[in-house]
This record gives C-alpha cells, sequence and structure tokens, in this order.
C-alpha cells in the first residue's frame, strides 16, 4: 500500500496552475483583470503563437514596489483580502492570489513594475516556479508582464492546446469581453505583430460596441436601462429584425464582470421567445449590478460562473425588466432602406483605427448547452409561451376586381385599395383610438382586408388583424383558464367526429385540458367523438378542425408536472389562432377600434404566441426617402 505523503512545491504550484491557467486565453483573463483593479486607462495585449510562445500584457496602471512586486509572485499573496468576511464583499477582480504564481510555474515570466513615484522600476524573472534574478530596471509607470513558452514545463499540457487560431480566438474573445464590460479603458491586442483590436477609451457601453462590432451592428441595438430595488440592469437588445441561429451574441455581465449563468439565460428566454422564432436567438447584451453579499463569485476557479443567494428572485426580476424594458421601448420592427455612406463617410469609417477589420462573434457566456432553448429554471410569475412552428392563417377568398365602397366594406367607413374615396366616404371624425402609448393616433384604412393602417404623428404602422387578434384572444384565455374558465357555448345538435385510434388515445389521456378550454367531448363508440360543446369565442364551423389539429399536437404519452404547463399552453396557443379573426374577414371601424384597444392592453402586444410580428413600422422620412424628397 502506498504511503501518504506531502507534495513538493513544485508539484503542487504546477496542480494548482493546471485549476487556473487552462490555456493561453486563461492567463490573458487573469492578467488583464490584475490590470482593471491597478486603476490601468490603457492595457495592451501582445501575442505570439497563439499565446504560446508569447503573451505580453502592459497597463499603465499604479504598480508596484519592489517588496510588492516579489510578494505578488507567492501563493495566496494578495492586497484585496485579509479575513473570511472579506470573501462576502468583493469588487475587485482577483482576490484569491493564486494566478501570478500558478502562471510563472508553467512559463518563462518575467515581471517589469514601477510605480508613478518612483525613479526606477523592478525587473523579477521566475522560470518554472524560481526565482532567477530581481533588478532594478527603467520602464513607464505601470506593470508589464510577459509569459514566455507557456507550459514549456508541462509537455503533457502543452499537447493538449489546440492550433494558434484556435486558442487566439479564444484570446481575442477575452479581451473582447473585458473591452465591452469596461469602455473608459483603452484596450488594444496583437497577434504575430497584426492588429486585432485597438479600440479608445470611450463614455458607454453602445459606443464601445460601436468600435468593436461596427455600425451597422450598433444601430441594430435597442438601448434600455431598468431596476429593481435590490438589481439594476442595463441593456442592449437587438432589434425584432436582428436575430442570429445561435447564442453567440448573447452576453452577460454582473458588477462588469463577464459571467456565465443559466439564471439569466434561462429569464432572456423566457422574456424574448414569444417574440424570436423557434429558429433564431435574440442578440443581448446585459450589465447587471447586485451588491457583492447577494452572489458568490468564488465556485470556480476562473470565476466565470457565480451562484445567487436567491436564484428565483434573480431570475423573476431579469424576466420582469426585460419585459418593462420591451414595453417602453417598443419592440416593432421598422421598414428602413439601408443609407450607403457617402465616399467621404465611408473614408472616415476606414480611417478610425479604433475600429477593428474583424472581430469574432462575443461567444456564449449563458452556460453548457446554452445552443437549446430549453431550461430546468422554474416558471416566476410569468406564464412561458414557447414558440412554435406558425400555422398557415386562413386567408378568406381576395379578388382582383375593383368594387365599390360599400360592397367591399359594408357600411363604407373604410377607404377602399385602389379605389378613389368619394368626400363622404373618408374615416368618421371618431377614428381616433389609443394604440400602446402613441400620441395622436388616427385609423387611416384597411389594405388587403388584412391590414390595419393607422398613423402616429410622423409615424405608420401597419397592424395585421389576424396576429393581434390570435395575441389578444391567447392572453384572454389564458387570464381564465387561471380564474372561472373559457366560457362554453353548448351546441344544439352535436358533431360528429371520426378520429383515428392514436387520436382517440390522446384524448382520453388529456381529456382534462380539452375540459379546461371549454370543450365537451364524449365517447361514441368504435373511434366516433361527439362535440356536445366548444369554447364560446370558437366558430361552429372550425370545432371539429380544431379538435382534431389539438389531438395531433398533444403529446401521446401520459404528462408529467412539467409537461402539463407546456402541453396546455400549446392548446391555447391553437385555440386562440382558430378563434381569432382571419386575413380577408371584413371588420367594421369599430371591430378594428376595439382590437386595437384590446391588443394595446396586451402584456405582449409585439407579436403573436407563435412570435410572429403583430405590427410594423414605417416612419414618414423613409417615406420621403422612397419618393426622393
Amino acid at each position: 500500500m502506498p504511503k501518504i505523503k506531502i507534495l513538493s512545491a513544485d508539484v503542487a504550484n504546477k496542480i494548482a496552475a493546471g485549476e487556473v491557467v487552462e490555456r493561453p486565453a486563461s492567463v490573458v483573463k487573469e492578467l488583464i483583470e490584475n490590470a482593471i483593479d491597478a486603476e490601468s486607462t490603457s492595457i495592451r495585449v501582445e501575442i505570439r503563437a497563439g499565446g504560446k510562445r508569447l503573451i505580453r500584457v502592459s497597463d499603465n496602471g499604479i504598480g508596484m514596489q519592489r517588496e510588492d512586486a516579489l510578494l505578488a509572485l507567492e501563493r495566496h499573496a494578495t492586497s484585496k483580502v485579509n479575513r473570511i468576511e472579506d470573501l462576502a464583499r468583493i469588487h475587485t477582480f482577483g482576490f484569491r492570489g493564486e494566478a501570478l504564481a500558478s502562471i510563472a510555474s508553467v512559463s518563462q515570466f518575467e515581471l517589469l513594475t514601477r510605480t508613478a513615484d518612483a525613479l526606477e522600476g523592478t525587473k523579477v524573472d521566475v522560470e518554472g516556479g524560481v526565482f532567477r534574478s530581481v533588478q532594478e530596471s527603467g520602464c513607464s509607470p505601470g506593470t508589464h508582464m510577459s509569459i514566455n513558452n507557456l507550459f514549456y514545463n508541462v509537455p503533457a499540457r502543452l499537447k493538449f492546446l489546440k492550433t494558434d487560431t484556435t486558442e487566439m480566438n479564444h484570446i481575442t474573445n477575452q479581451v473582447t469581453w473585458a473591452a465591452l464590460a469596461h469602455p473608459k479603458i483603452h484596450f488594444s491586442l496583437t497577434h504575430n505583430g497584426r492588429s486585432i483590436l485597438d479600440v479608445r477609451s470611450c463614455d458607454s457601453y453602445l459606443e464601445r460596441v460601436r468600435l468593436l462590432y461596427g455600425r451597422e451592428f450598433a444601430e441594430n441595438l435597442i438601448e434600455f436601462t431598468e431596476a429593481l430595488p435590490d438589481l439594476k440592469m442595463y441593456g442592449l437588445l437587438g432589434k425584432p429584425e436582428f436575430t442570429k441561429p445561435n447564442r453567440e451574441y448573447q452576453l452577460f455581465f454582473l458588477n462588469q464582470r463577464p459571467i456565465r449563468s443559466r439564471i439569466i439565460g434561462a429569464a432572456l428566454t423566457e422574456a424574448l421567445n414569444a417574440m424570436v422564432a423557434k429558429d433564431r436567438q435574440p442578440v443581448a447584451l446585459l450589465f447587471l449590478t447586485l451588491e457583492p453579499d447577494t452572489v458568490d463569485i468564488n465556485v470556480h476557479p476562473a470565476k466565470i460562473e457565480v451562484r445567487f443567494r436567491n436564484e428565483r428572485t434573480i431570475y423573476s426580476g431579469v424576466v420582469r425588466m426585460l419585459r418593462d424594458a420591451l414595453h417602453k421601448t417598443k419592440y416593432i420592427p421598422k421598414i428602413e432602406t439601408p443609407i450607403e455612406p457617402t465616399h467621404a463617410e465611408g473614408d472616415t469609417e476606414n480611417r478610425d483605427v479604433s475600429r477593428p477589420q474583424r472581430v469574432p462573434p462575443l461567444g456564449s457566456l449563458s452556460g453548457p448547452g446554452s445552443g437549446q432553448r430549453t431550461t430546468s429554471i422554474p416558471q416566476v410569475q410569468h406564464r412561458q409561451t414557447p414558440p412554435v412552428t406558425p400555422q398557415e392563417t386562413e386567408k378568406g377568398d381576395q379578388t382582383s376586381e375593383a368594387q365599390t365602397p360599400s360592397t367591399q366594406h359594408g357600411q363604407g367607413t373604410l377607404a377602399p385599395t385602389m379605389v378613389v374615396q368619394p368626400p363622404q366616404q373618408r374615416m368618421p371624425d371618431d377614428a381616433n383610438l389609443s394604440l400602446l402609448d402613441f400620441e395622436n393616433v388616427q385609423l387611416k384604412t384597411i389594405l388587403f382586408k388584412t391590414y390595419i393602417v393607422v398613423e402616429a404623428g410622423d409615424k405608420i404602422f401597419f397592424i395585421d388583424q389576424h396576429v393581434a387578434a390570435e395575441r389578444v384572444l391567447y392572453e384572454r384565455f389564458v387570464n381564465q383558464v387561471e380564474t372561472d374558465g373559457i366560457p362554453v357555448q353548448g351546441l344544439l345538435l352535436p358533431v360528429t367526429l371520426e378520429v383515428a385510434p392514436q387520436q382517440l388515445g390522446v384524448l382520453k389521456i388529456h381529456g382534462d385540458i380539452f375540459k379546461k378550454l371549454g370543450f365537451d367531448l364524449e365517447e361514441f363508440g368504435g373511434n366516433t367523438i361527439l362535440i356536445r360543446a366548444i369554447p364560446s369565442p370558437l366558430p361552429t364551423r372550425i370545432a371539429a378542425q380544431t379538435v382534431t389539429d389539438l389531438l395531433d399536437k398533444l403529446p401521446e404519452a401520459p404528462h408529467t408536472d412539467v409537461q402539463i404547463p407546456e402541453a396546455m399552453d400549446n392548446a391555447l396557443i391553437t385555440l386562440a389562432c382558430k378563434s381569432a379573426v382571419k386575413a380577408g374577414d371584413t371588420l367594421d371601424t369599430k371591430e378594428i377600434m376595439n382590437l386595437i384597444k384590446e391588443l394595446s392592453e396586451a402584456k405582449l402586444p409585439f407579436n403573436c404566441p407563435h412570435s410572429r410580428p403583430i405590427i410594423v413600422e414605417m416612419g414618414r422620412d423613409e417615406l420621403e426617402r422612397r419618393f426622393h424628397r
């Protein structure tokens, strides 16, 4: 039986280095965090061979005196923590005192530092964790750290590193995230002498995004600020039409520290899932501010994961703030023509040395498996509306013949398409209405018996009557199911429906869902079902088709506690779609105004439960640009 023994300092340091130094990007992250803590306003990162040959991080911070420079390379040496209680009040980025010692143990390390009031600096050389020399040296104020030949003495770790390109991509992500979190600091990054990014200091997160990802990217973001008693959030959300196929453009910060969080990722999905198509992901940069004693940042060696004291509160708070922000910013797609820059503008943009030519995506920090939309986070306060494949709306018969106002619109209250409107047929004077919180909104006309047109100041809004009614009915059904139930209308003559054997099995499993929806279904022998009552908003003529669709969509296995809300929600979405007015249905002025009023009172008035947009905006300036005015 082998004897227990104490590891040597050399072996212990290399084992510890394995936890902190996973790859060259880990070194860059640790050194940048030290530079930020040193109150730097400029941080330069130089890389060679993907960080395998050289990593040099230079800053203009407060620097260190000789004694501190030597202590900084000892294990568990830190100026950030004195007592165990300090771990609950951490405001700095580095605090363990492990990073420099771990890095120096697996590299050829050089530290050059000077304080602003010192005449000379201090140079320390360490090789494989062993001090080689300490001497005075001239240097600019700040700290300059060079890591040569990373893992040269741990070949087993070295062989697991990827190609230079892959390692450099990880390094670029780390510098990009730091630059996003600290817009007032100038960051530069070079690889093999070539500039990768160089972003000057600026006053806002949005300006920093523009410098990193370009003007077009920044112009497609919606800026907002929300606050709760114990949680604040500044955010940049992609506009409705600006989405991505994956989560690479979702990034979360907590107290200016980039983090990976399933909680925040799930909250983002919950808040926006009704507004983003099933196969798309929103662009989101969320900057949260929270008291340090309510979060534990010491749960991961790289300090990339955090643990919240009250996860449920954080989850529901983020959902609430995101939804409030969406209502205030009006998450409405816009019809816009891209403006091509003039040669002068283009030349100016090209001469802007602070804008990199290529910056990779932000990279996903929303957790392992973040490419999936599913989450194990419990639903809190808000009903989830999972997006499903949009169904084709039922189109009414449309003819190409020009119709008179009276035949096309019943009472003649709406202007007909392509027909000159006589003065006596103009929109009535009481066509003013309330759309969300826009002012001076007036109903103008309806196009193709589908799109309601309203004017508000210098904006024109096109509202799809079917998806608007779908959203209104869905939210009404949700409230009714949770309170008194959906109103039921009995049928004078039951509707007979023949179903497949598997559909009959689904009915036996999910009979309670049909009852909650307002259906009274009775087995009539064989594979025949009698429909004796239906939800009152549902037209009788499509009752059989609606029941068939529900039987096809509900799962064929007994539902679990988690699946019940999802199955019910999908059923409510189907019922709302079937019950809503269709494209091609004729609505009079009163019906249109009532629909818009109810839409304005909805919780999520911008998208139907399938995530399709309800309202599209077009500015007067866009219309005039089309006519070259």
